[in-house]
């Protein structure tokens, strides 16, 4: 005879349950806690499914324009760069701004060029040939000559600063006491000064006039200040003539960006 099989009856399993839930009611927290992280640590990737791909189409419709953390971040350096850069560009208008309000002749040109190596008495900045510089073009470093260029190539030059024997300009010295100005030569001493040569002592000169590089075609338009005398007496050489020393108007050790004068003809 077939053994009947059992069935339990809707009664008996709601009875079932609800004993099943007072013994949970009545087990302590911290065991029923435990059961829950279980739960979850066992089926959690699965109760995920349906969310996670419900946050990642809310966070598409929300924002539509959003993008990887890694993307994110290509964009925040990019940005940087293009902040720095702006800010480089920045700094070279205004100092070309102030150089050409100094400058009266339209026909001056002037290239910027940043100090990329010191040597004694001597720049090496970043233009050269394919940026129109040439031997003997003047520089300016805050504004006044601080020295002439000396050797080019395409892509950097040196400048030989005033305080270089190997730098010889014309000069006008302002006397303001007779309203006129003296011609001259300055050279430097290859020491940390120049020198001015040739001036009679018949020139009325004394200490704190101003120096100015001398206009020359195809180079220099009109004057440009050099320094101011630091020392003037007599030449123990030649008692007829002064020996007269120049400060630079500015200190080269705080010079880190020049303008070199380029007259626009020479650029075509």
């Amino acid at each position: 005879m077939a053994r009947a099989k059992f069935r339990p009856s809707k009664l008996t399993l709601f009875t079932g349950l609800l004993l099943i839930g007072i013994i949970l009611l009545l087990i302590p927290q911290n065991i029923t806690s435990k059961l829950n992280f279980a739960f979850f640590d066992i089926f959690g990737f699965f109760l995920n499914i349906g969310s996670s791909a419900a946050y990642q189409q809310k966070i598409q419709t929300d924002l539509p324009d959003a993008v990887s953390r890694r993307e994110y971040n290509k964009l925040e350096v990019a940005y940087e760069n293009l902040q720095s850069q702006f800010q480089e560009q920045k700094k070279q208008i205004d100092l070309l701004s102030r150089i050409r309000m100094t400058e009266p002749d339209p026909a001056t040109g002037l290239v910027l060029a940043k100090v990329v190596n010191r040597r004694k008495n001597e720049f090496i900045i970043n233009r050269g040939s394919a940026d129109g510089l040439v031997k003997g073009q003047f520089v300016l470093g805050d504004n006044a000559v601080i020295g002439c260029i000396e050797d080019v190539s395409k892509d950097i030059s040196s400048v030989k600063l005033i305080s270089s024997s190997a730098c010889k300009l014309h000069v006008k010295i302002s006397a303001p006491d007779v309203n006129s100005y003296f011609n001259g030569t300055i050279q430097g001493d290859d020491k940390d000064a120049a020198r001015i040569l040739n001036v009679p002592k018949k020139y009325k000169l004394k200490e704190g006039y101003y120096i100015y590089a001398a206009p020359s075609p195809g180079i220099l338009q009109s004057p440009r200040i050099i320094g101011r005398i630091s020392k003037c007496t007599i030449d123990e050489t030649n008692p007829v003539l002064w020996a007269i020393k120049v400060k630079p108007a500015y200190d080269f050790d705080d010079i880190t960006d020049v303008a070199v004068i380029v007259i626009k003809a020479e650029l075509k």
